[in-house]
Order: structure tokens, then sequence, then C-alpha cells
């Protein structure tokens, strides 16, 4: 298969260069990663943050345009960011572009489920951080710090926001790509069964991989994440040089249904 980026966004929060960029090392050299850093956000934290989805998509997709005539490519997303990559999906064939190879989606329900703790934004200080915390993955300095409560707290809060804004428009047809969907066992944010509603959202091929991990089970999980990718979208005779395999890749702590 010819060389191709996989575009990456983020979760709530979180900065798409710091999360994905270490991902380079685990991708056959043919997969260019390129994190789609939000506005706010990482390197573009002097930015005000965007205040809607399709905000965000319209952003994103200028930084992609000169890269989208030129080779295949991919977008991958996780919770907030599995949002904006559908959506995103969508906004490059509006524009004229071809499809994504393959939407990747992981910690996040279809775009039409109603998530039930929509303004969780609006809560004060102390019951939002306890939604943050029960999902796990966030370091224990950023509740023990108030410089960094502070200088995050804002950020989440404006991301929780924008999700809280978001209202799924049918389109007319679905998106003619593959289709992964990516989820760990103790997410409070999935159920497993309406996981597999992603489905319903693109023409291709569907695949569900399970995880062991909480809901950023990702920041551990990585590298699996990347042989799935490397598996779906490199060359066989890549792989083999790659891994040593002949192709045939070997993938630990997860389970594929």
């Amino acid at each position: 298969m010819s060389e191709m980026d996989l575009f990456c966004l983020p979760y709530a929060g979180g900065a798409a260069g710091a999360i994905y960029s270490k991902w380079s090392g685990a991708l056959t050299p043919s997969i260019q990663v390129r994190p789609l850093e939000l506005a706010g956000h990482g390197r573009r934290m002097s930015e005000p943050c965007a205040t809607s989805i399709s905000a965000v998509v319209a952003d994103a997709l200028e930084f992609m345009r000169p890269y989208l005539a030129a080779r295949p490519y991919v977008l991958f997303g996780h919770s907030m960011g599995a949002m904006i990559a559908y959506e995103l999906a969508k906004a490059t064939q509006a524009a004229g572009f071809p499809p994504p190879q393959a939407l990747i989606v992981s910690g996040r329900l279809p775009p039409d489920f109603r998530y039930p703790d929509r303004d969780v934004h609006k809560a004060e200080d102390a019951v939002f951080l306890a939604h943050i915390r029960s999902l796990g993955g966030t370091a224990p300095e950023l509740f023990q710090s108030r410089e960094l409560l502070q200088l995050f707290l804002p950020i989440l809060r404006s991301d929780y926001e924008l999700l809280s804004r978001y209202r799924y428009e049918p389109s007319a047809a679905s998106l003619p790509t593959d289709l992964i969907a990516l989820y760990s066992d103790r997410d409070p944010m999935i159920d497993k069964p309406q996981m597999e509603g992603w489905q319903r959202f693109a023409t291709g091929a569907f695949e569900q991989h399970e995880f062991s991990g909480d809901h950023f089970y990702l920041n551990e999980a990585w590298p699996q994440i990347c042989q799935i990718i490397n598996r779906k979208l490199a060359a066989p005779e890549e792989l083999g040089e790659e891994l040593g395999t002949g192709g045939q890749l070997e993938i630990k702590e997860w389970k594929a249904r």
C-alpha cells in the first residue's frame, strides 16, 4: 500500500502532539502520524478554544487540505476526538476530497447516542472533577495542584461544553470507508452492544476490538493500537520487514469480536 497520513484527534483536555507523536515509532514507515492540535490545546494553548464541533472540524480541515489530495489518509480519534473524526470524515467528502481509507473511533459510542451527563461542564468544581477522576487516566498531580487546575479546568470545561452542544444530523448515506471501533472493558462511558452501532455509519469493513483498561486505556495500550493500524493499513511485505514475522502480527492484551 502507498504511503498515507494518519490524522489523530485528542480526547477532551488533551494535547494531540503529546498523545500521538510517540506512535511514529510503532507504526510502519509508510504511515505518517499527523496529530491535529485543537485551538486552546497543547502548542496552541494561547489561542481561544473553539465553541462548536463544526468550528473544530473547519479548523482541522484547513490544516489537512495540503495533504488530502496528495495521498491516502486515515482518521483516528479517542472519546471527544472520535466524534470530531466522524464529522471530519463527512466534511472532507463535502469539500470534494476522497474519503479516508479508514475511520478509527475509540472510547466513544456512535454519534446518535446521547450521553446522560451532557451538562456536567456546568457543575461546581468538586462535582466536575469527580466525574473526570471517575474516568481514570488523569495524573493525580492535576487534582493536587491549584496551579494546574487553574490552567486545565477551563480547557476541560470548554471541551465538555463543546460536546454538550453537539447535535447529530443524519446523513443521506453512510461513509464509504472501513471503520474500526476500539473500547476498553472498564470504561464507564461505553456500552459494548451499543458500540457495535458504529457499523451503521460506514459501508466498508467493520472491526471491533476490546482492550483491558479504563476510559484512557490508549495511554498504555497505544503499541497494541498501532499494531492493529499496521495490520489494517500496511503492505504485507512491509509488515514482514518491520516485525520479522512474515507479515503475521502477534497482538497481546486485546480481544477482537
